[in-house]
């Protein structure tokens, strides 16, 4: 029995080859689509998840309240892990994480900047990152030892054994490799390249014991059968009964949750990127929905066709059962096929996805879990496709089958109609959704920089240059084609360091905000290209009091209450530093955030980069040759790795622009599908009235006229999906854009556009086939009349 469900199935495809098509096609479309989003959220899900001892694992969080909001964060200061260790038996390990961006690591002519971290010989016990090489039990306990990647020691040492090698660090530190590790996994955010005991760190003098200086990441061990809640509890007045930081508090959250539960508002964990994932989910729902969707209409606008083999088979014994089971396979066996075309759609474009999605994804044909979801999800593709064609088609009524009379033209509850007006909503939220995305990536994009990023570069500032930057400085400003340049703590684009506990006359004790810190020696206005509003730019090398000089930006004028700002004078890590300027607001963190009051400090500060301005009238190849020629010659150990500040800027936006690639993407495949569908229910619907077009045709009834008459009900149920999800797009995007401070209104013409594409889309696709009837001779069809 079941051999000739299949061969009649079969059959039926072959004899609609046609229909076959469109219902393959659009299945496999709406399957590729939804794979590809499954892999990538799949990959999403298992971000450090991948740890033996993941369930006992947590990075301590601080919680504070300022001005009436709770605020939580996931720095913290150095003495904390061993604190906690120390002092809480529910704490089985700890380890610290503290990155310096990236450091120079040079063997021969090989020298390289890679991302590197100090940690605690506890890391490598706590989290699954495999040793190749070296003693895992002391691997991280040794000063002048450094822990590499087996990636790093190739480019390093190339086939050459890398163990107990020795090293030139930042030009100056011999360390030798205690270990080679595996490459970190893509899947985890811990991005290193290279990891440094902390012992080196404290023989370095770059560790502290200041519980206000918040400047590490801590992660603890949790003892087997402890409960984290519990344990968090425990350890929640830690920073209060270790330091005269009485307002702090800390809380444990799960290494599990940190990828995609690291947002907090007012205290309360709000979600994160699950919430990004969670969206797209959904989206890979609607597309199979669909997809399928398309197959149900079909296949019951088809309906007269198979109804008399229905009748006839009902006749010669058929129950309803047997023939519902026959539909079923019909539909299993349709998206079976589509599946197989799905999969080499996706083999096809997982490279231009993962560009866009910035992931290096692949399918698992390895592994029984893909083939079981495959398995798993063809049958419920075939299943939810074909049960209401099936319900339908199986429920026909042989008598009136066989006497013609299939469906109660007159009912006013059309199922296929309410499933075009779901399906086409669906494609109007996403193309709605998708305008609104990019009008307000365009509005960050455009919003006022404060500073001008174009021909400017920041490099790291190495200690051997630290030592000779005049000499290479005076040097550099020698060469025409450069302009300018400034030393200073980060990059104008990035926020290393900030504080709430900076004061100045006339502050309100109870007000706290955050200020950012900046710092420079000379010439930041003009490298930067900021605007001075008031006073003059930080010159050390003119006035030698300017070592503890400040500039302010607007913000901090106005949140720190100065009327006149200029010879202000702000105290800092118990320093007095003096206002003598006031520079225009300038972007520093996201375009989308406020803009925080910043405090650029003079050279009794600390410098970790410098930015050099080029003049524009000259090559800018040629310029930055001349560059390293001179950065070579003060810091030879020390690669020439620079960065462009307008490139850096433009990373602001890869999240809202992946988001916004992504969503465009799905609505126009979503467009497709639906279009597909319609494709196929209008030349079905031009078959079926080609008697009536062509009497229509005889008594007069123009091309055009008979276009409208047969594209009007489509159009009419485009524009009620239109209608339907104005309010849900709404709804949605409202939610969607109260993440942004800085953010755009929702504005109707992005429903006008929409609703105009979709009737457009709608009628070309439509027309095409009525068009082809219309101009149909009507004695071809008439003739059997």
């Amino acid at each position: 029995m079941l051999k000739n469900y299949f061969i009649i199935a079969f059959r039926n495809i072959q004899r609609k080859k046609g229909y076959a098509f469109i219902n393959i096609g659009g299945l496999a479309i709406g399957m590729a689509a939804s794979v590809l989003i499954l892999l990538w959220v799949q990959f999403e899900l298992s971000v450090d998840r991948f740890h033996p001892k993941v369930e006992n694992l947590y990075e301590v969080w601080n919680q504070d309240e300022f001005n009436g909001t709770l605020d939580s964060w996931n720095s913290t200061p150095k003495p904390l892990g061993p604190v906690l260790k120390e002092q809480y038996s529910e704490v089985k390990d700890f380890t610290r994480y503290n990155t310096f961006g990236r450091v120079s690591f040079k063997v021969g002519d090989n020298f390289f900047n890679e991302k590197s971290a100090y940690v605690d010989p506890g890391f490598l016990r706590m989290f699954d990152f495999p040793l190749i090489e070296g003693d895992s039990a002391t691997v991280l306990t040794q000063p002048n030892t450094v822990v590499i990647t087996e990636g790093l020691a190739e480019k390093l040492f190339g086939n050459k054994p890398a163990l107990d090698q020795e090293i030139l660090m930042e030009g100056r530190y011999l360390v030798k490799v205690s270990g080679v590790l595996a490459s970190p996994p893509a899947n985890t955010n811990f991005k290193f390249e290279a990891l440094l005991p902390w012992v080196y760190l404290e023989a370095l003098g770059w560790s502290d014991d200041n519980w206000g200086n918040h400047s590490v990441q801590t992660y603890v061990e949790t003892a087997p059968g402890s409960i984290g809640s519990e344990v968090s509890k425990s350890v929640s007045q830690a920073t209060k009964l270790n330091s005269d930081r009485k307002e702090i508090d800390l809380f444990l959250h799960p290494v599990s949750k940190l990828h995609l539960y690291s947002q907090f508002e007012n205290g309360v964990n709000i979600g994160g990127r699950i919430n990004l994932i969670r969206t797209f989910l959904w989206i890979a729902g609607f597309m199979l929905l669909i997809a399928c969707i398309n197959f149900m209409n079909l296949s019951t606008a088809r309906s007269e066709k198979r109804a008399k083999e229905v009748g006839v088979r009902k006749v010669s014994g058929a129950d309803r059962g047997m023939l519902f089971r026959q539909f079923i396979i019909e539909s299993v066996l349709i998206a079976f096929l589509a599946y197989l075309v799905a999969i080499l759609l996706v083999l096809f474009s997982l490279p231009a996805f993962n560009t866009l999605v910035g992931q290096n994804l692949t399918l698992p044909f390895h592994l029984t879990q893909f083939w079981v979801f495959s398995i798993a999800y063809v049958l419920v593709a075939g299943i939810l496709a074909g049960s209401y064609p099936a319900f339908f088609l199986s429920s026909l009524q042989p008598i009136r089958v066989l006497k013609g009379a299939v469906q109660q033209q007159n009912s006013w509850f059309k199922p296929r109609q309410v499933l075009v007006v779901f399906q086409f909503t669906i494609a109007v939220v996403l193309i709605s959704s998708t305008i609104i995305m990019v009008r307000q990536l365009e509005y960050g994009e455009n919003r006022v920089v404060g500073y001008d990023k174009n021909l400017m570069i920041y490099h790291l500032l190495s200690e051997d240059l630290a030592e000779k930057y005049e000499a290479f400085r005076n040097e550099l400003l020698q060469q025409k084609e450069v302009i300018s340049l400034t030393r200073t703590l980060s990059p104008v684009t990035e926020v290393w360091s900030n504080t709430f506990s900076m004061n100045w006359q006339g502050k309100d004790p109870a007000v706290s905000f955050t200020i950012d810190r900046q710092s420079s020696d000379v010439d930041l206005v003009k490298t930067g290209g900021f605007t001075l509003l008031e006073g003059r730019d930080i010159d050390v090398f003119t006035f030698p009091s300017d070592s503890s000089a400040v500039l302010i930006n607007e913000t901090a004028v106005v949140k720190m209450g100065f009327e006149n700002p200029i010879g202000e004078i702000i105290q800092d890590n118990g320093k007095d530093w003096k206002v003598v300027g006031v520079v225009q607001d300038f972007i520093m963190r996201s375009p989308f955030e406020p803009i925080e009051a910043v405090v650029v400090q003079g050279p009794h500060s600390w410098f970790n980069t410098f930015h050099i301005r080029f003049d524009p009238d000259y090559d800018l190849t040629g310029s930055l040759e001349i560059t390293e020629s001179i950065f070579k010659k003060y810091a030879p150990n020390f690669p020439f790795d620079y960065r462009f500040i307008d490139k850096e800027h433009e990373k602001k936006f890869i999240n809202e622009d992946r988001t916004t690639k992504l969503t465009s993407l799905f609505s126009g495949l979503a467009i497709i599908i639906s279009c597909l569908g319609l494709f196929g229910l209008a030349s079905y619907m031009a078959e079926v009235r080609s008697k009536e077009i062509s009497v229509r045709k005889v008594l007069g009834a123009s091309v055009n006229g008979l276009v409208g008459l047969l594209s009007k009900e489509f159009i009419q149920l485009v524009l009620i999906s239109v209608v339907l999800g104005i309010p849900v797009t709404w709804f949605l995007m409202e939610e969607w854009l109260s993440e942004y401070d800085y953010r755009i209104s929702i504005d109707w013409k992005v429903f006008l556009i929409t609703g105009g594409l979709a009737i457009a889309i709608t009628f070309l696709t439509v027309s095409s086939q009525a068009i082809k009837a219309a101009l149909v001779n009507p004695a071809k069809t008439l003739k059997s009349e």
